[in-house]
């Protein structure tokens, strides 16, 4: 026979908020050392690999962030307390789509990018990106 689990206390809520608060800088330092990796000139061939581990660090802590919050919502609802605004349902049923779909544009667009900086460097210095002049 399984045993309950069993409910969470209010220092442990606010200590699971507190590394919810804390993952949400890290996704936004991982987030910004991506893009970085993207539009800093590199000549070490490492720069590819290090924008994929920023990447998947990102992709890690957002999907940690949304399972915790969602988590957050259902303990609260199960405590009845009023979390006015906020339609679990709601979030359940779109299933993270739209930053899957998010996901997929910055994707194709960090694709077009790198494309665009290849060939710059097949063609010649001087050349424009995605409408933009860049230099060598």
């Amino acid at each position: 026979m399984a045993t309950p689990t069993p409910k969470p206390t209010t220092a442990s809520a606010i200590q699971d908020l507190t590394s919810i608060d804390s993952d949400i800088t890290r996704l936004l330092s991982s987030a910004s050392e991506a893009i970085r990796c993207l539009t800093t000139p590199s000549s070490s061939s490492g720069a590819e690999e290090t924008f994929t581990q920023h990447a998947a660090t990102y992709h890690q802590l957002l999907s940690s962030i949304t399972v915790r919050l969602r988590r957050q919502i259902l303990q609260l609802q199960a405590a009845e307390i009023p979390v006015s605004g906020i339609d679990v349902g709601a979030l359940n049923s779109r299933n993270d789509v739209v930053g899957r779909e998010m996901e997929a544009e910055c994707w194709a667009s960090a694709r077009t990018f790198i494309e665009g900086l290849e060939k710059r460097g097949e063609e010649g210095e001087g050349k424009k990106v995605d409408g933009m002049e860049v230099d060598g």
